[in-house]
């Protein structure tokens, strides 16, 4: 699928049941982890891999809207995380 995300649009911490990659096409993808514990910024080219059940978020840098293509290796599902939950995950 294709995703746009406007610039300065991160959406909370999340989950994917399934492996995916952002493929970025322009703009400036922003992506954090739990295994990263920083933001990471990938502009246009860069392949973005996460795994099933990784702890994230991800989306457009102040600048810019971002769009990228979205591969999924199972149909897309998203749950979103509450705060105590992604604390436990991320130390």
């Amino acid at each position: 699928m294709l995703l746009d995300y406007p610039a300065d649009h991160i959406p909370e911490w999340h989950d994917h049941s399934f492996t995916h990659a952002a493929f970025v096409l322009d703009g400036i993808f922003v992506n954090e982890s739990q295994f990263d514990q920083t933001e990471l910024y990938f502009g246009p080219g860069n392949f973005v891999c996460g795994p099933k059940g990784q702890i994230m978020r991800h989306g457009a840098s102040p600048e810019q809207d971002c769009h990228c293509y979205f591969l999924t290796d199972q149909p897309f599902s998203l749950h979103y995380l509450d705060q105590e939950t992604v604390s436990k995950a991320r130390h």
